[in-house]
């Protein structure tokens, strides 16, 4: 985890101490309290992991993620570079998704990564994998969410608030407030706030998705979540799917 300003990226030990208030990475955090709440930060357990990967590096989990495509994953651009040292790509073969399992430690089927591509000036990356999934996958709109409309958020970050990763996938609602956000990279946006739960340390990459006619549509990527004192506020800073859907389009041939 780092603050999420154009001063260089520090450890997650030291963005915990320094993140007094804040937009930070919400990469997942050394666990001090093996509780669980029913869902991310509240909300309520997900019934479905329809669409959803667990990003996995050396084989532990990293980030939340989604499948675009049969041999296509996206996730957060910092969920793929060594954050906490050089900044540099991390190599593909550190890197695996668990699919079609609630739970990210067992189950489903783990498909190794091939090659990533990550975006200039916004926090996406799409990873293509070794095989296909062999997994539904999600859909991807034209358009952002409208503010004040409640959408739909996924992941395996804490439920505490400030520490951990939880084992079972997790969804919260939360209202839209802002679609002209910006992401880690500079990237376009959509900012929300918590109605029944929220975002937090292991939900980076997740998507967030809006309904359209009862069908779920993933219009963003989670970049980074509001922090005071090193513990979640409720809102969260998802990068835009619709401001890069050409470039997904064109990187996964879709």
């Amino acid at each position: 985890m780092a603050v999420a300003s154009s001063t260089a990226l520090v450890s997650p030990a030291v963005a915990a101490e320094l993140a007094d208030d804040g937009e930070v990475l919400a990469l997942p955090q050394a666990s001090g309290d093996d509780s669980e709440s029913p869902a991310v930060v509240n909300g309520e357990a997900a019934t479905s992991a329809s669409g959803m990967g667990a990003l996995l590096l050396d084989g532990e989990f990293r980030c939340s993620a989604s499948l675009v495509a049969a041999e296509w994953v996206l996730t957060a651009k910092h969920c793929v570079l060594d954050i906490e040292g050089d900044g540099a790509k991390l190599s593909p073969d550190r890197l695996s998704v668990r699919v079609k399992s609630l739970d990210r430690t067992s189950g489903g089927g783990v498909v190794n990564v091939e090659y990533t591509k990550v975006r200039t000036s916004h926090d996406i990356a799409l990873l293509h994998l070794t095989r296909s999934a062999n997994a539904e996958y999600v859909r991807l709109p034209t358009k952002n969410p409208a503010v004040g409309t409640t959408n739909y958020i996924f992941g395996w970050g804490s439920t505490n608030g400030y520490s951990g990763a939880s084992t079972y996938l997790k969804r919260a609602t939360v209202e839209v407030t802002d679609t002209d956000a910006v992401d880690y990279y500079g990237g376009q946006a959509i900012r929300s706030y918590k109605i029944n739960g929220y975002a937090c340390y292991g939900d980076s990459g997740g998507p967030q998705f809006k309904l359209v006619d009862g069908l779920r549509y993933q219009v963003g990527v989670l970049s980074t979540v509001t922090s005071s004192g090193g513990v979640c506020q409720g809102y969260q800073t998802y990068a835009s799917v619709p401001a890069s859907l050409d470039w997904i389009n064109e990187v996964a041939g879709l």
